[in-house]
């Protein structure tokens, strides 16, 4: 196959483009079918601004390409010829979304945006389909860079790249490691992730409570131990019961507990979680701080800052937020800190961590923000040892084999149509059909990476938006889809038809037969306690066939 190959860089203080070898660096190119290596041997200090390799792809009128998401929110599927790939929002480009930093939720300072119909983007690894058959492109690590692909299914051309903004090169360095193959669907999946040598951390589901989906911030003690009460008469089912936001006073203040919601401090929760016979699940934010707390007011030194000195916003949550730098010593021990006290002296089994992408918005200390994420995800795995992680709001492939399970979509929300307002926002917003979307196209990674979240299912009735037959679909959704099946409803609220349907939800007797998406309408055929059974729904706006 044939490649061209562009760079533009900067070598002797100028900015320079280039198509291959000449008086600052050399390239050694290995190519098969199945793949493609390419390594840099510079002659002096470069800097990669853009660098690509093309080649010709022929796309037919029905090919389907599929744009992996930069983080676990990230909108995630296959796209046809005629479709657009959504951008930053107008709310995320405006004032408000520079203010808050949305455009460092994604990938949206260093990827090109594409604005025409048949051009997208994917990061790590793609694959075109044309039926049954995909032909499948992967990294073999973004440790050196994120690796992106990009796709013009007018223009007939695949392009393979990589973000090395902010790295300096001075020694041999690899530009990229590309895996190729062809093949069914899960075939191809099990021989990329062959060829990784990754294999998940476990095998266990977690199934039970989250509390975010019903009171998100505003819980309470009263409200944790009422809702642990309820889920122990159902006990056979569940294994976990995880206590989300709303515990501390600010984000980033791990150890200033809320004395009015917790006046007993969160080892009295543990203990009585342990005592129904529960692993004890706890939300943190790692690399994040709160604007307002304590810990952005003392220890500004700590944040991530941009070239004027200023801490970068990287996101609207909690009216806004900043990021730890990871390679400073005393944040680095105060994250170890705030670890060890949540596990060891609090004594939670799991941590549900979030929010990982703010440690790796900007390159740093000659890393690239992919050197710089699996960094954050080595930290990270460090701190948490032989406990378990539930990784979200982070980039999939640094976590592959590194943490046990990973939120692969965004937020549900509480309704199903993803709205206007939401739509304007940016890629990672919360929204019940990526949410879907994502966990049908991402559930490559389920069994071989780690175990998917697709996020909750909810049965109540009320401060709820969905139909009970919709309700019931995505429950079973769930069940098909997940290694992860929370809930967050008060189980003694439920009558008999929704404790059924709790029940065979969190019954491991069903399997995904086929599964085919005609534009909006999903067919999931599978199989359960040996009978044929199809959802078939309408993905964009919950329609039930």
């Amino acid at each position: 196959m044939e490649y061209k190959f562009q760079f533009t860089y900067i070598a002797d203080g100028r900015i320079k483009i280039a198509s291959g070898d000449n008086d600052d660096f050399s390239l050694d190119i290995k190519e098969s079918e199945k793949g493609l290596k390419i390594l840099l041997n510079p002659s002096k200090d470069v800097q990669i601004k853009s660098f690509f390799a093309t080649r010709d792809y022929t796309f037919s009128e029905n090919s389907t390409f599929f744009a992996n998401g930069f983080q676990s929110w990230t909108d995630t599927k296959e796209f046809s010829k005629n479709e657009k790939m959504p951008g930053l929002g107008l709310v995320g480009k405006s004032l408000f979304g520079k203010v808050f930093g949305l455009n460092n939720v994604g990938d949206y300072n260093f990827v090109k945006s594409e604005k025409e119909a048949g051009k997208f983007h994917s990061h790590s690894l793609a694959y075109v389909r044309n039926g049954d058959e995909l032909d499948f492109f992967g990294s073999m690590t973004d440790r050196t860079g994120y690796t992106v692909i990009y796709a013009d299914m007018n223009g007939n051309t695949l392009s393979f790249s990589k973000d090395l903004e902010g790295k300096t090169i001075s020694e041999p360095y690899e530009i990229l490691d590309l895996f190729f193959t062809k093949g069914e669907y899960d075939a191809v999946f099990d021989e990329y992730f062959n060829a990784l040598g990754i294999k998940p951390l476990t095998d266990k589901k977690i199934k039970g409570y989250t509390s975010w989906y019903n009171y998100y911030q505003n819980i309470s003690e009263e409200i944790i131990l009422r809702d642990l009460n309820s889920l122990y008469e159902q006990k056979d089912y569940v294994n976990t019961y995880q206590i989300d936001d709303g515990y501390q006073t600010a984000v980033g203040d791990w150890f200033s507990i809320n004395a009015e919601k917790f006046p007993n401090g969160m080892k009295v929760l543990v203990d009585a979680i342990h005592e129904k016979g529960f692993e004890a699940g706890l939300w943190l934010a790692p690399f994040g701080a709160q604007k307002g707390s304590k810990l952005a007011a003392e220890h500004p030194d700590w944040l991530i800052k941009d070239k004027k000195g200023k801490p970068i916003p990287v996101g609207a949550n909690w009216g806004g937020f900043y990021a730890l730098d990871i390679y400073n010593e005393d944040a680095r021990a105060y994250i170890k800190s705030v670890f060890n006290e949540v596990l060891n002296v609090w004594g939670f089994d799991l941590v549900k961590l979030d929010f990982l992408y703010a440690a790796s918005i900007v390159p740093m200390y000659n890393k690239t923000r992919g050197e710089i994420a699996y960094d954050s995800i080595e930290l990270l795995r460090e701190c948490v040892g032989d406990k378990k992680i539930l990784g979200c709001g982070v980039q999939q492939m640094p976590c592959f084999g590194r943490v046990e399970y990973m939120r692969i979509g965004p937020d549900m929300a509480l309704w199903w149509k993803h709205n206007l307002l939401r739509k304007n926002m940016h890629r990672e917003d919360v929204s019940t059909p990526n949410a879907i979307n994502n966990s049908i196209y991402r559930r490559c990674f389920n069994g071989r990476a780690f175990l998917c979240d697709p996020d909750v299912f909810l049965l109540r009735r009320t401060n709820i938006k969905f139909s009970p037959e919709q309700q019931k679909l995505l429950g079973k959704f769930i069940k098909l889809f997940g290694g992860v099946l929370f809930m967050s409803d008060n189980v003694a609220e439920y009558d008999e038809e929704q404790l059924e349907t709790f029940k065979d939800i969190l019954t491991d007797n069903a399997e995904i037969t086929a599964i085919n998406v005609n534009k909006d309408t999903v067919f999931i055929d599978y199989v359960q306690d040996g009978k044929a059974d199809v959802l078939k729904f309408d993905v964009s706006d919950g329609v039930i066939y």
